[in-house]
């Protein structure tokens, strides 16, 4: 099987040769890989550790936007909210998605992620700022919709510029917004019903609407929320952090393992940094146990960070993901 075809089956829980794996960690630990390794750039790695994914991200346009933090601070009404979209340059003198049809050229074989429109919840807290926009959505709800509306517009705006621009270059669309902590949510499952379910479901429903695979992306302890990210059409949830409460791979596999795909959960606190090759390996055979092949990514629960060293991380992606009985 090619790296693409290798992860759709999994998304799909159709009968692969292996289970997929995905490298992604920051500029600071590739640099360390590729410096230890003796590799000149991320693809000889990707290539190096046998991964299936190619991530592409869009490019500056000829225009150039930007807003100051926090300006939407002292906003009194959901108009002044609206003038925000009336802001914005044409989405064409913004983006540039050449870089994404650029990957699928040079790497026809593998899986295209790409990332989708900016996360709204994390963008409330940046454009309020995290105090005023955590007491907006208790008693300014008026505020918080009305700047939930625009982004759904404008991530609606950006779907149709992407496949407009690339066509089926792209597999899979991540949307990331963080709603966990290592404990428990950001805000009450309430006002996430109320407020980021309706929201994101409109937005799925209209990447899907392309034939995008879909990646949710949220940290933390979120185990709460995995029953409406099914229900909003999620098929990959991003990452499994199961350091978190709650997210433990066994009780998730057990309730889980035919309704979503999960992208991680090899532990980058204490496993990775920590623990060693013969553990890392352990984990890597229990997973792919636990999953029977199916709806499972071989990959870390965060970034790989400098410190996890880089015998572990051969360990994990050098440990047999064979599927053929």
């Amino acid at each position: 099987m090619t790296h693409r075809q290798r992860v759709i089956a999994a998304i799909k829980a159709e009968k692969t040769d292996r289970v997929p794996a995905d490298y992604y960690g920051t500029p600071e630990a590739t640099k360390k890989y590729l410096g230890q390794l003796r590799l000149k750039d991320e693809f000889e790695l990707i290539e190096f550790l046998d991964t299936d994914v190619i991530r592409a991200t869009a490019g500056p346009g000829r225009v150039k936007f930007s807003r100051e933090s926090q300006f939407l601070k002292n906003v009194q009404t959901p108009e002044e909210v609206r003038k925000i979209l009336e802001d914005i340059p044409a989405l064409d003198d913004l983006i540039d998605n050449t870089p994404i049809t650029d990957a699928r050229k040079k790497h026809p074989d593998y899986a295209i992620m790409t990332y989708g429109p900016g996360s709204i919840f994390l963008g409330a807290n940046s454009f309020f700022g995290y105090e005023t926009s955590l007491m907006h959505h208790a008693t300014r709800p008026d505020l918080i919709q009305e700047l939930i509306n625009c982004s759904v517009e404008y991530a609606i705006a950006v779907i149709d510029k992407l496949h407009r621009d690339v066509a089926d270059a792209v597999d899979i669309v991540s949307l990331e917004d963080d709603f966990g902590t290592q404990t428990s949510l950001y805000i009450s499952y309430e006002m996430f019903l109320k407020f980021y379910k309706p929201a994101f479901s409109k937005i799925i429903s209209h990447i899907k609407r392309y034939g995008y695979f879909v990646q949710f992306h949220s940290c933390g302890a979120v185990s709460r929320l995995i029953d409406d990210f099914i229900e909003m059409g999620v098929d990959i949830l991003d990452p499994v952090q199961v350091s978190a409460k709650g997210m433990d791979i066994e009780t998730l596999a057990a309730k889980y393992r035919d309704k979503i795909c999960f992208h991680g959960g090899i532990d980058t606190q204490k496993l990775l940094p920590y623990g060693t090759p013969d553990e890392v390996r352990k984990q890597v055979k229990k997973i792919i146990s636990l999953f029977d092949c199916k709806k499972i990514f071989v990959c870390p629960s965060q970034n790989f960070l400098p410190d996890i060293p880089t015998e572990n991380l051969l360990a994990m992606y050098q440990a047999p993901r064979n599927c053929r009985k």
